[in-house]
């Protein structure tokens, strides 16, 4: 299957902080200026050089046209990227640092980091903090990352 364009998704935190674009970051929050926050428009594609049978996917902001990388460091950081999210789909390239695997647990969904092998992005439970990454934990607590997002679909 080729996708003439992105599928377009919304995204929020299992506390349901919804995540914006903030100085060139994503953040996770629930009001902003006394306003609640529709959350940011996420453009999704597959991922077409690595497993599909583990749903690799990119993510992007603003049409596509930046996307969500966890960079090519020793440790993972994730960043926005002035990259279409299209040109990468079409692209015979590698780009596994521009890809995540989606785990779909059936309500919630989690996102590991495909060139990070057991790192996920997350939220804090605090509001208006930046997307970040961690490192899955057997015992999470109620004050610990969260890994869990409900991904949701619109035309």
């Amino acid at each position: 299957m080729v996708l003439s364009g992105a599928l377009c998704f919304r995204m929020k935190d299992a506390r349901l902080k919804g995540l914006y674009l903030h100085d060139n970051q994503l953040q996770a929050g629930g009001l902003q200026a006394g306003k609640v926050i529709k959350g940011e428009e996420i453009s999704v594609v597959p991922s077409q050089s690595l497993d599909a049978k583990l749903s690799p996917v990119m993510l992007g902001v603003q049409g596509g046209s930046q996307c969500l990388s966890c960079g090519t460091g020793q440790e993972p950081t994730l960043k926005l990227e002035p990259v279409n999210i299209m040109e990468l789909y079409h692209s015979a390239e590698e780009s596994k640092r521009f890809t995540f695997y989606w785990r779909d647990t059936g309500f919630t969904s989690s996102f590991e980091l495909a060139a990070y092998p057991g790192w996920f992005f997350c939220t804090v439970p605090e509001a208006d903090q930046p997307l970040r990454v961690t490192q899955l934990l057997k015992d999470t607590s109620w004050d610990g990352p969260i890994t869990d997002f409900y991904f949701q679909q619109y035309d």
